[in-house]
Formats: structure tokens, sequence, C-alpha cells
């Protein structure tokens, strides 16, 4: 890096700790800090589900996983495409809670202070790990940017994570929300030009280094690219030699992202709780994510434009993991434009952005999950919020012992997948079916903790379903499906023979979830108190009348909006098979 990047990379980091200077004042309360007073609209919203959903780990994985699996290891991150229409109707649900923290969700549904502090701490180890993902993948990038692997004899990694750790705290501590999902703005449009800087350059760099510069143009890197890299690194379900990604294990990954999607802590934000109203939060989250998903694409254009030009380079085949850093080195350092420090700012944006909000979702869970509900519950709305500053650092510096502890960014990016099913099924099920309870809930936790957590830890080579014939890939699929289907069936069977929850706390909770938004707060609460006065106000809509199912008629919104959502994903699908396909034979 010479000097423009690292001016490039100074201007960034200040104006972020700027920004959240400047919102610091304006937390007054809890709903200010955690949700931003519930005040942000279409745009604001749309960026913060984009910026929040789009880690640093992401371009880094898809670089991974593409250079091992060619295009297939796309799915690394696009798993999460045929998700995003399902978000046009989740959306709905976190601002019809009404509630700050998911954590309030499961006390209010189950009756059980313990079960939000319970989901607390699972919040606390599931951005632990998502947010390790991150942080190694910055550390990964830099080493080949920085041209050296230690410090004084000490990896620089042991440097580079308290540092980036460090500048997250500052501006997540001193903003709140606010200050989060303005800095998401700026960082969005940073993580676009991050997902398509390398891409022209790429280009170039193959037509410098294997065709004519001064003839070719950059669609002779299109035909560059197919003659460098093997016909079969373009195949979208099924990698060289079966690669990482079988269609089975997609499947599978798509379904477990599905599944626990819902439980992410900080979709009681992101995903719809802190817009104005209900057409704010669908439209920003599916958006949002839609934006994602193209990057995505980016990222695996790139992917194979540094498999065509960093073949046999030593480093990359030493940890696969250093694929983003070492084209963004060999490609637009010796441009000496200050774009390696504009990719590293842009790096630093999409793990900020995500960063900014795991920590205020898990700072929210310990104040009114734990701190409030155990140890103060007559603390004032500024001490709480004064106590939620501080508490992110928990999650900060958990994550930063697991990043140095762990080195495979894929690895740790699985686990955190995984650790959600624990309230998945709780959340789906509850979220529709009366008889679902606390007891059951509890005992289907802890059967999905010794089985799939416990188990395999004290007994390393034990698994489920264990097929010594079938293929690694093949194996983890099904492992994955039983890790999906058993939970749900466990807590069903439970929820038939242990007693249901009082009928009176469900009435309350099934019709204000039933209960539409009004983007003015006091006609809400109005709209509230008519819907408790009368639980079976909305019983008419009910799709199973009489029965213990809470599913109501869809409306014409809803489908019309999902259709269009699945639309969109076969466009994208599209884009990325002809973007791949652009010079093979046939193409040209």
């Amino acid at each position: 890096m010479g000097v423009p990047d690292y001016l490039m990379l100074a201007a960034y980091l200040v104006l972020i700790i700027v920004i959240g200077i400047r919102a610091m004042g304006r937390n007054k309360t809890q709903a200010d800090f955690f949700l931003g007073g519930r005040s942000f609209g279409k745009l604001l919203q749309t960026f913060a589900a984009f910026g929040a959903g789009t880690g640093a780990h992401e371009p880094v994985t898809v670089g991974r996983t593409v250079w091992t699996s060619g295009l297939s290891g796309v799915w690394s991150a696009l798993l999460w495409l045929f998700i995003t229409p399902i978000y046009w109707i989740t959306a709905i649900w976190y601002r019809r809670m009404r509630h700050l923290t998911l954590g309030d969700w499961f006390v209010e549904r189950y009756e059980s202070r313990a079960l939000g502090a319970a989901f607390t701490v699972y919040a606390l180890v599931f951005y632990m790990f998502f947010l390790s993902t991150m942080l190694s993948a910055i550390a990964k990038f830099a080493v080949p940017l920085l041209g050296y692997e230690t410090l004084l004899g000490v990896d620089i990694k042991f440097a580079l994570i308290p540092i980036l750790a460090a500048t997250v705290i500052i501006y997540g501590v001193l903003g709140g929300l606010t200050a989060a999902y303005w800095t998401d703005l700026i960082q969005g449009v940073l993580i676009i030009v991050l997902s398509f800087i390398l891409i022209p350059f790429g280009l170039r760099a193959l037509v410098d280094k294997y065709g004519d510069p001064a003839k070719d143009g950059l669609g002779a890197g299109f035909r560059i690219l197919h003659e460098r890299v093997s016909a079969d690194y373009f195949s979208l379900f099924q990698g060289p030699s079966a690669g990482e990604f079988p269609l089975l294990y997609i499947v599978s990954l798509t379904l477990l992202g599905l599944v626990g999607i819902v439980v992410h802590p900080h979709f009681i934000a992101t995903g719809g709780g802190s817009a104005k109203g209900e057409n704010e939060a669908r439209i920003g989250l599916v958006v949002g994510n839609f934006i994602k998903r193209l990057c995505t694409v980016g990222w695996a254009i790139t992917g194979l434009i540094a498999l065509a030009l960093l073949a046999g380079n030593l480093e990359i085949a030493a940890d696969p993991d250093r694929v983003w850093g070492v084209a963004s080195r060999e490609i637009l350092a010796p441009l000496n434009l200050g774009l390696v420090g504009l990719m590293y700012a842009c790096l630093l944006a999409a793990m900020m952005s995500s960063a900014s909000a795991y920590m205020l979702v898990c700072s929210a869970l310990v104040v009114r999950n734990v701190y409030a509900a155990y140890f103060n519950p007559a603390a004032s709305e500024q001490h709480c919020v004064a106590v939620g500053r501080w508490t992110g650092l928990v999650l900060i510096v958990g994550a930063s012992l697991v990043a140095l502890l762990y080195a495979n960014v894929f690895d740790q990016f699985k686990t955190a997948m995984e650790i959600p099913i624990l309230f998945a099924a709780p959340f789906w099920i509850g979220l529709y079916w009366r008889r679902a309870n606390t007891t059951a809930v509890w005992l289907t936790m802890l059967f999905s903790l010794m089985l799939f957590f416990a188990l395999p830890m004290l007994l390393p080579a034990w698994m489920p379903i264990d097929l010594p014939n079938a293929s690694k890939a093949t194996r983890e699929a099904l492992r994955l499906l039983a890790m999906l289907l058993l939970p749900f069936l466990v807590l069903i069977g439970l929820s038939w023979i242990t007693p249901r929850n009082r009928a009176e706390t469900l009435d309350r909770y099934y019709v204000k979830m039933k209960t539409i938004v009004d983007r003015d707060p006091a006609a809400d609460r109005a709209a509230l108190e008519a819907s408790y006065q009368n639980p079976k106000r909305f019983d008419h809509l009910k799709l199973f009348p009489g029965s213990d199912w809470e599913f109501c008629r869809p409306r014409w919104g809803d489908i019309i909006g999902v259709l269009i959502c699945f639309a969109v994903c076969f466009l994208i699908i599209g884009l990325l098979v002809w973007l791949a396909g652009i010079g093979s034979v046939g193409k040209l």
C-alpha cells in the first residue's frame, strides 16, 4: 500500500467516527438508541438491510470458494437468493411485534422471562462467530497488501484484529442505530464499489498479460478468461470434481438459511422493526437484500478473473482465503491511484455496517432481557442507554477472540449458520400455532443443543447421519437436513403432551400480530387498544377457522410481491450465467 492508499483509508475512518459523534446527542431513550425511534423511511431501511446483511467475510469467502469450486462456489453467499422473497412477508412480522428485541418476543409469546435471557446468550454466541468471520476476512485480506505476515515476531492478525475491533466500538458505542444507519448509507455505496471495482481492471490485466494490449479491449478479457480456466469451472451447480457445492448441499444450505434467518437477532431492527410503517419495512428489507445478491454476482466474476490471472500463486495455494487480497494487490496496486486503500475502506465498510448493527442489537438484549429483567427493573431510559453503550464491548471482544483462535473464514461462517437452529423451531411454530408452549420449547432446545452441538464436540467422529460411502458434501447435506427437520418434529410432538400457555396471553399476542401498523404512533396505540379489547376482531381472516392455527388469508399485495421477488431471483441467476458465459465458444 502506498501513500494514496493510506490517505483514502484514513479519510474513511475519520468520516464514520464523526458521524458517530454527531449522532450521539440524539439518543435519549432506548427506542432512539436501539431502533432509531422507529423513524426510518425506505432509503435508510434499504441500505440498513443491505449494510447489515453484507459482511466483509462474503467477498473473501466467495473468492475462496470460486477458486476451489468454480462458479458453483458462489452458493457460499448466493444461498440466500431464494430466501429473499420470504422477506416480503417476514418484514411485517418484525414491525408488528412492536418490540425492541427478539428476546422480548420470546418473553411475550411463551410467558418466560428466562427464554428472553437464553435468547440473549444465544445472540452473543452467534454474533461472536458471525463477526469473527468478518474480522478474520479483513485480516487475511490485509496480509498480501501489507507485504508481511508478522509484526515484532507475532502474527499480524494479533495487531490488525484489535485495531478493527476498537474502531467498531468507537462509533457503534457513540452513535447508536441512527449513526449505524447513516453510515450504512455511505458504506452501502462503498460495498457496491467493492463488488465490481476489480472486474474491469482484472479484465484489462488479463489482456495485458495474455492478449494484445494494442488491439484487444475489455471484451477480449472475457475470451482469455475462458481460455485460461477449465470449462467445468463455469458450471453453476457442479464444480470441478464435484467441488464443495453439489445441488443437494446447495438446497440444504438454503433451507438452513431460511429456517435460521428469522431468529438472527438484528432482524428486529434491519428486518423491519425500525421502519416507520409496514411498506417501508418490506421495501427496505427486500430491495436492500436484492442489491446484495447483485453484488454477489460481482464477487463471483471477480473470483473467476482471479483464477485465470493468478493460477499457481503460492500464497493462495497456501491459504485460499487470501484470493481477494492477492488479487487487489496484483491488479490495483501497480496503478498507484489509491484504489487499494479504497478497496480496504470498502471491505471495512462491509464489516462495520454489519458489526455496528449486531453490537447494538446485543446491547439491547443484554439491557432489556438480562439487566432490566433481573438486576434493575426500575432503571431509567437514560440509564439503560448508558448501559447499552458499553455492553456491546462483550460482543466485540468475544468476536475478536474467536477470530484469533480460528483460521478458516468459511468454517466460522458455517458454524454461525447452524447456531440459530436452537431457536428457529420455537419461533416458526410459535408464530402461528397456539399449542406450542414453554415446556415444549425448553425440551426441544435441550434436545437440539445435545444432539447437534454437545455430542459432536464430545465425540468428534459422531454425527446424526453417517454414510461412509457418500461424499463429504453429501454427508454434510444430510446432516443439515436432519438438523432442520428434527427440532420441528420434536417441538410439535412435545406440544401435544405438555400444558398450553394461558389463553389470555395467546389472544393478546395473536391479535397484536394481526393489527396493521399505523405510521402515526398515537393512532397505532389506539388501534392496538381496540384489538386488545376485542381479541376476536380478526378471526374472520383466519385461513383455518376454529383451529389452533393462526394463519391469515394472504392479501393480493402479499402474493404479487412474493411472485415479483421470485422473478427477480431468476433474473439475477440469468445475469450471472450470462456474464460468466461471455467469451465462451459461441459467444465471442
